[in-house]
């Protein structure tokens, strides 16, 4: 009885770490996209801010 249950422990265990091992590799992946989105739109705020009456209704607040 006490083998079985230490072998259904470990089993538990090891099912376990495997979703959480998935979930942080999903997660990272999440993070990666994000870091992409935010560089395009980094690229685009850059690319607009360029433009005089474009940084002009920024820097009145307008």
């Amino acid at each position: 009885m006490n083998d079985s249950l230490s072998i259904i422990i470990i089993l538990l265990t090891i099912a376990g770490l495997s979703w959480l091992s998935y979930t942080i590799m999903d997660q990272q992946k999440q993070i990666v996209k994000l870091e992409q989105q935010l560089q395009h739109e980094q690229l685009k705020y850059k690319m607009l801010y360029r433009d005089p009456v474009v940084r002009d209704a920024i820097e009145s607040g307008g």
